[in-house]
């Protein structure tokens, strides 16, 4: 791995994918700071990360704990997130200077029907992201950030090449909800590219924006074109548009 790419990943590796203000252009039906937070640019600028840390560090999190806080609490290190029957998850954070033991836990948001939500759980140099099922009480570790549906059928979970450890692996994996455990509908771990940003365009049908490292130059970015996945019942049609050849 080169250097730039390890730096890169240790001051990215808390955060998630967005920045800037708060997105107010239209209601929000799933609280999580992908809605809440602009996402960053292919190639961004130190102010523009910074502006991305203030959102996804400071920001989004009081606002989001704010919105679930009938559900959610954090008070000195531990984390209480409350069952529709009334029961609760408790996760305690160990924040001393153990790399074994080190986590830290926080709330990334919630579906807009507050059965399923998602807890940020962050290790020594990794990450992951915890899917509850608030009915069943089912917890689902993901690697990548997780993006509802619209009615909460279906979650997408994507990590780019920006964000992977080692910066070749690119997580495309598309999950139905039930009342068993979430049942894996897509898996592609692509290496010619990797997901930038997600966003359901209704119920069934997502569009992803694509990025790459530039050709030749493993510290540049480019976009690379679309992805639009299109579900009927169990199957799921993959289209891949390259809109830019990278240079």
């Amino acid at each position: 791995m080169k250097i730039q790419h390890l730096i890169m990943s240790i001051s990215l590796i808390c955060l998630f994918n967005a920045t800037a203000p708060l997105q107010a252009a239209e209601p929000v039906r799933h609280m999580t700071l992908l809605q809440l937070c602009n996402s960053l640019p292919v190639q961004f600028t130190y102010e523009q990360f910074q502006a991305y840390e203030h959102c996804t560090k400071e920001q989004g999190p009081e606002q989001i704990a704010t919105y679930f806080a009938d559900i959610y609490q954090k008070k000195q290190g531990k984390i209480t997130l409350a069952y529709l029957d009334g029961a609760e998850l408790v996760l305690q954070d160990f924040i001393a200077d153990d790399a074994e033991r080190y986590q830290d836990f926080s709330l990334w948001g919630c579906d807009h029907s507050k059965r399923y939500c998602v807890i940020f759980k962050a290790g020594w140099e990794w990450w992951s992201y915890l899917l509850i099922d608030r009915k069943t009480k089912r917890t689902t570790e993901l690697t990548g950030y997780p993006v509802f549906s619209p009615d909460s059928q279906l979650v997408f979970e994507y990590v780019d090449s920006r964000m992977s450890d080692n910066f070749s692996r690119n997580i495309l994996k598309l999950y139905r909800l039930n009342d068993e455990k979430p049942k894996l509908l897509l898996e592609r771990n692509e290496t010619d590219f990797g997901v930038h940003s997600a966003k359901w365009l209704g119920p069934s049908t997502l569009e992803a924006k694509l990025q790459h490292f530039a050709a030749n130059d493993f510290n540049r970015y480019v976009e690379v074109g679309q992805m639009r996945l299109v579900v009927t019942g169990d199957e799921v049609k993959m289209a891949i548009e390259k809109t830019t050849q990278r240079k």
